[in-house]
Order: C-alpha cells, then structure tokens, then sequence
C-alpha cells in the first residue's frame, strides 16, 4: 500500500494525460508491473519487454481491480508479433486501448520512477541502502531483521535492486512503516547514482567490492566507482557504514560528508567481530561481549556485523539484535540448508563470481560432520575477457579445501580442473561435465550416506536442476534404499 492519493494526483506526479477524467477522484493504492498480480487499486505500469509491451495485457489488471494503466504515448501502436506466444486478442487490444483508465506518459519505466520517488518523499521511515559486489542480498535480510525486532518496516522484494526493482520497492512505504531497507545495484557506473536519487538513504551499508559483472565494468577500480555513489548519495546528518575488512570499501570513507561507521573483524573497526566458530551450517561470534548466532558459515559473518551496527545506531539493544539475527533464515539458492536424507544439501544456485565461490568452499570446509564434502560447480559468468584465469583461481583453492570431490560443468569447467591439477590436486576428485543429465547420474553414483553436497553456479546456469535432481522423492528413496 502506498501513501493515499488519487488518480488525478498519480496523473501529474507521472506528468501524464488521463484519458477520462471522469475517473480522475478513484484512488490509487498501489503500483505493479505484472497484470496477473494486480490487486484492487493498484496503478498498472504497461512496460515494453524484449517480446511484448504490457499494454496488451492492460484489459486483464483493470479486470482484476486496477484503478488505473499507465503506459507509453506510442503504446497504442503495439501490435502483437507473429512469433508471439498467448498474446490477448485484437478485440481485448482495443478494448485496453479505449478505456478511460489509461493514463499516457512520455515513458513508462521514468513514469514509474517519479511514482516511486514521490511516494518516498511521503515517508518519515528510516531508510536503508544496501550495495556491495557480494553479500548485499544477505545483508540487506540481516538488517530488516534486526530492526523488525522493534520496529514496523518493509525490504526490497525479491532481488528487486535496479532501475525498475527499486521504485516498486519504495511504493511499499506507507505510513505506518518505521524503517524500509533498500538493495541497490550497478550494472556500470552512474546506476546507484540514479537509484540513491530516488531512494535518498539516511543510512548507507557497503559490503564488498569484487570481480562481479567485469564484462560491463571493464575492471575492479569501475566497479568501486560505481559502490562509492551510494555514500556520496548520503547527506551529512546521516551515517555510512562501511566493510573495514576491505580497502577498498575502506577508502569510500572519503566520498561522503556521513558520519562513518567501520565494521568487520580488523582491530579498528568500530562493530569487531570477533571469536568466530563456524560449523556444521551455524556460526558463532562475539561482538562487543555480546554473543550472536547466525545460520550459515563464517563469510556471512560480514553481513551479520553489519547488520549489528546499523541496529545499535538505530537505538536497538545487544538483546533485540541477537535475537533478529537468531530468526534470520538463509533464502533458497542463498546457502540455505536441506537435509535431505540421506544427505545435506547446501543450496548456493542463485549466482556465482569468484569471491562467492571461494566462500562456498569455506562452507563445505567447515560441514566438519559430514562424511565427504562434495562440490558442484557451474560457471561463473560475466567475467569478460579474464574469465579462464578466474576459474583456473577457483581450481587452485581446492587444493586446501577439504572437499573430497568437486563436479564441474560449463565452458570453463576444463580452466578450474586445470587449476586445480597444476597445485597437485588428483583426478580422482575431479569430474567435468558438458551436460547436466550426465552431471546428475554422476553424482547420484557418486553421493554416499552421510555426504554434504554444495551446489552453485552463475544464475544463467541454472543450477537449481541439481538441486530439485537431489530432493526428488524418487531419488531419495532410491539413495536411502541403497
């Protein structure tokens, strides 16, 4: 629910023209992109998609309740292409395009950007950005769940973080929410710059900067460009937090007029963790002489620190943080654990980059009760013109691992057994594959009672079938049966 307003009102915040103003005093109460989730009151946002343009699915959101469609002047040229699957008919093409509801912009996508603005700068909830190359997922989670402890406040649905996902996240807000926690992420320089216009963060979290999306950034030195815009966005009554246990989130420091906070597990952070235990899928640390409980192993200690410091500055106590934190659930595809007898699952197949996996490697190294370590591991893309060094990287890290079998498939499978080889690693803990069938009758040859398997993999991968191969009924039964 946003904040309340009219169509009328909606009509001049998206600087638009309403096609009957007879209908300009119903309200609005919402925003949505996808007809089939519109609820009553929702404005429905009609985009152009890669195949299709959403006006032609205008007639089914006003049917389930829209109180009005918004889309492109240009719009009502669409036509539905040859090779166009289930597309509405003509008749519910016109019908779409006739009624008075429709509310016609210059441009849906900035139409929806100046909804969500607006509906931001109605809201007196403290507001939250999240970015980092790794963990800001994570750590955006942690965050809502600390300050969810005491207070009323809403998150960035799903991995909504860009330049469509952000604006229907901020018209979540409405009155009663104390707090919203934001994700904001960059495909190249500038993008945060754009989002944290529209978010405008009190507070600001920087995880990581790493080897994500180099085919775009080109390299490292971009992609911390592109993470400082998010503590340069904050003003100077506000506060940044940063990763210490990284230099160049460290070096951010200087790119804002914020108070900054350090956190992390070096000396002079100002939130330290420290006494860190990770085993079996639980990790443990203290901070401050407090100690917290987390779900999952000891990278996700980062995100878990600085969910701390954000709820201590926000007034929390050490009590309502640990206990946010102790209810924190790890999502599917984001290490979550499946036991799944006979063996344990760890799902990691929401994406891949080379700090990810090396965490994922710390992950198995510390399931300290399994029987063997197993890891399947799909490629890593988007990682241009460096990519096979990069795998190479990730075969050269197994040789200190205890994992006892590594299952590889994709392009650059070969580049990570050869990197793995080259530090003395032996053939028979690795497989390569081309195809996934013939990845699943491996492993279900290979898997054994008592086993820990991680999956993951870049999310074009997809990964996920391992998974949904592992927790099928009839596979289970077999494996219990043998």
């Amino acid at each position: 629910m946003t904040f309340p307003l009219s169509i009328s009102q909606l009509t001049k915040i998206v600087h638009g023209v309403l096609t009957d103003s007879g209908y300009s005093h119903d309200r609005v109460s919402g925003g949505c992109i996808d007809s089939r989730t519109t609820a009553f009151g929702d404005c429905f946002f009609a985009l152009k998609g890669e195949k299709t343009h959403g006006v032609l699915f205008a007639d089914q959101a006003i049917a389930r309740g829209a109180a009005c469609v918004v889309t492109d002047s240009a719009a009502s040229a669409a036509k539905p292409s040859k090779v166009m699957p289930a597309m509405p008919s003509l008749a519910a093409i016109d019908s779409a395009e006739s009624d008075g509801r429709i509310i016609r912009v210059a441009d849906s996508v900035f139409a929806l950007q100046l909804f969500g603005r607006w509906n931001r700068q109605q809201s007196d909830a403290l507001v939250v950005g999240v970015t980092g190359s790794v963990g800001k997922t994570t750590t955006r989670q942690m965050i809502t769940h600390v300050l969810a402890s005491r207070f009323s406040g809403v998150q960035s649905q799903h991995n909504y973080n860009n330049e469509i996902g952000v604006p229907l996240s901020l018209l979540q807000l409405s009155p009663e929410h104390d707090f919203a926690v934001f994700e904001l992420a960059a495909g190249q320089v500038g993008d945060i710059a754009i989002l944290a216009d529209m978010v405008r963060p009190e507070f600001a979290v920087v995880t990581r900067v790493a080897a994500t999306h180099l085919e775009s950034f080109g390299d490292l030195d971009a992609i911390r460009e592109a993470k400082s815009e998010l503590p340069a966005a904050v003003a100077s009554g506000g506060t940044v937090f940063l990763n210490a246990d990284d230099p160049a989130v460290r070096s951010m420091a200087g790119a804002t007029m914020a108070n900054v906070v350090l956190f992390g597990t070096t000396a002079d952070a100002d939130f330290r963790a420290t006494s860190i235990f990770s085993r079996d899928g639980i990790c443990q640390f203290n901070v401050d002489g407090q100690s917290y409980q987390i779900q999952g192993a000891s990278h996700l200690v980062t995100g878990a620190v600085a969910a701390i410091a954000v709820g201590r500055t926000a007034g929390l106590n050490a009590s309502e943080i640990a206990q946010g934190l102790a209810n924190y659930q790890l999502d599917a595809g984001r290490g979550r654990i499946l036991q799944r007898h006979p063996w344990t699952v760890i799902d990691e197949t929401y994406n891949a980059s080379p700090a990810s996996v090396l965490a994922a490697i710390q992950t198995l190294n510390d399931c300290v009760s399994a029987r063997r370590r197993i890891l399947v591991l799909g490629d890593m893309l988007e990682l241009g013109p460096q990519s096979i060094r990069f795998h190479r990287e990730v075969g050269r890290a197994l040789k200190e691992s205890r994992i006892d079998h590594a299952l590889m498939f994709g392009e650059f499978a070969d580049a990570v057994a050869t990197g793995a080889v080259q530090t003395g690693v032996s053939l028979n803990r690795l497989s390569v594959f081309r195809d996934m069938t013939t990845l699943n009758v491996m492993l279900d040859c290979l898997l054994t009672p008592g086993d820990a398997v991680l999956i993951k993999g870049s999310r074009s991968m997809h990964m996920e079938r391992v998974v949904m191969s592992l927790c099928a009924p009839d596979n289970q039964g077999r494996r219990s049966a043998a």
